[in-house]
């Protein structure tokens, strides 16, 4: 076999990561460092607990888990509320003044729900690691938390976000910069209660249901490993399929220098590489308005053309004209993509717009942003025999990885206190 020209890590780190580097291919160096680097923004370990926003604005939330609930106060060395082994399903409302258990059980705002046994936790049936905090909201709804350790979210996020079919370099490559993503934004919504919320807005997670070996395996096998730019966690970006040009990370407002855009080989056979959809144009209007986004002098009757605007160096619009009343309106694009639908309008990658008898029609190419790693574009460098250190190195250029420190920074204590002692009850 031809040597790579990048150059492997040695030592119990790469053991574990059990990695084909592939063929040669002008690819770059990616070295890999054990030690947490001096100067990390968060320094965790694979049992720092991660606070996912599960759901919101609930009225009612049921939690269950055959072996039996463990139910108690959020504070710290509180007592059931409930029998333990007998209690295997609890009915969570919220009241004026707390919440309502099993509707006669009366409790502040504020619950951890823990499973007597090893068995999972089910939140309406969806079944879940780790522990359940159920909250009433200053709105007097419930918010669903799911505390869990960070390698075990990653176990149903890898899952989620990407299929078990994906190979392991893409499966790999995909839990590390999960990882990163997540380590980068713990106490990133401290204000509101929780790190990371499940969907979209953050990652992907649905629980257990997610999990398979091939993913477990690539998260276990890459367990602790971050990617850091100069000391620093990189801000892990990452979407769906790139259309072939990935995107400056000016387009998410926060440019950084591997975030750059580039022209991406590697995910030509992508069934998101091109795509139509067309929309009603007073749908987009009523939600431009309802966002703020478009003026008072747009609207579906007045509106003659719809026209692609400037577009930055990876091809995606800036702007959408909307010419009414002879006036052309821009529009942000991404505001555009956000009131036609995202899973209709995939990306900002448009390569050509019309409006027609009341309907704006679109052609375009990619899912998502397009900044950072491209999951398919991942997915094709691996089939191609790239590694994972190609892969990331292709995606983050000049980012090292390393691994996370087994204590957590004081920040993060302080922050995960409550956390800590529902782990403790586990």
């Amino acid at each position: 076999m031809t040597k790579s020209p990048f150059r492997a890590p040695a030592g119990p780190l790469a053991s574990r990561l059990r990695l084909h580097p592939g063929p040669s291919r002008p690819c770059g160096w990616i070295v890999v460092v054990v030690a947490c680097l001096v100067g990390c923004v968060a320094r965790a370990s694979a049992q720092t607990p991660v606070r996912v926003l599960l759901l919101e604005h609930q009225l009612q939330t049921i939690v269950a888990s055959p072996g039996g609930l463990v139910v108690r106060p959020y504070v710290e060395g509180s007592r059931p509320l409930v029998t333990p082994d007998l209690t295997t399903v609890l009915d969570v409302r919220p009241e004026a003044d707390g919440l309502l258990l099993a509707g006669s059980i009366r409790a502040a705002d504020q619950v951890l729900i823990t499973p007597l046994t090893d068995l999972t936790l089910a939140v309406n049936g969806q079944p879940y690691r780790g522990s359940i905090l159920v909250r009433r909201d200053a709105g007097g709804e419930l918010s669903v938390l799911n505390i869990i350790d960070l390698e075990q979210y990653l176990y149903s996020v890898v899952g989620s976000e990407v299929g078990a079919d994906t190979p392991p370099a893409a499966l790999q490559a995909q839990a590390i910069v999960a990882r990163t993503y997540a380590v980068q934004h713990l106490g990133a919504h401290d204000e509101l209660g929780f790190d990371l919320r499940a969907g979209n807005r953050d990652q992907a997670y649905n629980g257990v249901a997610a999990e398979s070996v091939p993913v477990v395996d690539a998260v276990d096998a890459t367990r602790g490993v971050v990617l850091v730019y100069r000391g620093q966690l990189v801000h892990a970006y990452y979407a769906a399929c790139d259309g072939g040009f990935t995107s400056n990370g000016r387009a998410l407002g926060d440019p950084q220098p591997y975030l750059q855009s580039v022209r991406d080989p590697y995910c030509p056979f992508s069934p998101y590489m091109n795509w139509a959809a067309s929309v009603a144009a007073s749908d987009v209007i009523r939600r431009l308005a309802l966002a703020g986004q478009a003026p008072p002098s747009l609207d579906a009757a007045s509106l003659t053309q719809v026209l692609a605007g400037p577009a930055d160096d990876s091809g995606r619009l800036l702007s959408v004209l909307f010419i009414a009343h002879g006036e052309r309106i821009a529009i942000p694009a991404t505001a555009f993509r956000e009131a036609a639908g995202t899973s209709l309008v995939k990306s900002t990658r448009i390569r050509a717009l019309s409006y027609s008898n009341g309907i704006i029609f679109v052609t375009g190419a990619g899912y998502g942003h397009g900044v950072g790693m491209c999951q398919l574009g991942a997915r094709g460098m691996a089939q191609a025999g790239f590694g994972v250190y190609a892969i990331l190195n292709f995606y983050y250029p000049g980012a090292v990885l390393t691994q996370l420190a087994s204590v957590a920074a004081p920040r993060m204590v302080q922050r995960q206190a409550a956390p800590a002692a529902a782990a403790a009850l586990r």
